[in-house]
């Protein structure tokens, strides 16, 4: 693990940076692509904004609400250690609900129809953040995985590492590194194949967000058996607050998948992304 970079005199968290290169990483992407969505520059930042807010209060609160016993007993360790303990599915529900709050606000005057066109381009950007995010997680020791005997197996020795005492020096799947490359998979894909199918009017809007959130329910799912740290449990023990949360979804985002179909059956009915005007390039 690489908990610190040293650059000099200057020391800085690897988990920190790696976090805040993901997010920047998924912004660029979107501004790269800003035309694509019909965004005003003042438009896409205050929705970024929104989304990045939404990201953080959601990330915090779901590791709150699992380790709501630790937090209980002692609320204000779990405040300023503020870099440890984040949830990806709550923070990812919560850039949905800010999202579709701001989106709501910003076409108050009109249908509110943009949130799956918008959503398309938010998907990729955000497995683009979440490849960084897990590394993060590797250098850190976090989220760390069981026990293989795979030539790939990761020991952890650093005693500032989160892998349990009796796990320490013992080679274990490095779950970090599973996930980061299946998100840059998921990501090349929806930027390669997805989204340009989208533009050309062969796929419906959703299919890009709504694929997204099935396929990483999917392999959410079966990783979380592999990892070895303690997530908590929630109903029957044999699977993890995360796994409940992805089953959810897959079937959530599945049916609204399924209903509204992968391809375009009315490519001249289609709304524009947001009320305003494509920017000039």
């Amino acid at each position: 693990m690489w908990p610190t970079i040293h650059l000099g005199r200057l020391s800085v968290g690897t988990y920190g940076l790696l976090v805040t290169l993901g997010y920047l990483s998924g912004a660029l992407w979107l501004r790269c692509n800003r035309w694509e969505m019909r965004a005003p520059f003042k438009t896409f930042w205050q929705l970024g904004l929104c989304i990045v807010f939404g990201a953080v209060a959601g990330a915090k609160l779901g590791f709150w609400i699992v380790e709501g016993q630790y937090f209980l007993a002692d609320p204000m360790w779990m405040l300023r250690h503020w870099k440890m303990g984040w949830v990806m599915w709550s923070g990812f529900l919560g850039t949905m609900l800010m999202g579709g709050i701001y989106q709501r606000w910003h076409n108050r005057r009109h249908r509110p129809r943009a949130y799956l066109p918008v959503a398309d381009y938010f998907a990729p950007a955000f497995a683009i953040g979440h490849v960084l995010g897990r590394f993060a997680c590797f250098a850190q020791g976090c989220c760390y995985g069981s026990p293989t005997s795979l030539p790939w197996g990761v020991r952890f020795t650093d005693h500032a590492s989160a892998v349990s005492p009796e796990l320490r020096g013992v080679a274990l799947h490095p779950v970090q590194l599973y996930e980061a490359a299946v998100e840059a998979l998921f990501a090349a894909f929806l930027i390669r194949h997805v989204l340009p199918g989208i533009r050309a009017k062969r796929y419906t809007y959703g299919t890009a967000f709504l694929g997204w959130l099935c396929a990483y329910s999917v392999a959410r799912f079966l990783l979380e058996f592999l990892r070895a740290d303690d997530r908590g449990t929630f109903l029957w023990s044999f699977l993890s607050p995360s796994q409940w949360v992805s089953l959810a979804v897959l079937i959530g985002a599945g049916t609204i998948l399924y209903r509204r179909g992968i391809y375009e059956r009315d490519p001249a009915g289609r709304s524009i992304f947001l009320r305003a005007p494509a920017p000039a390039a």
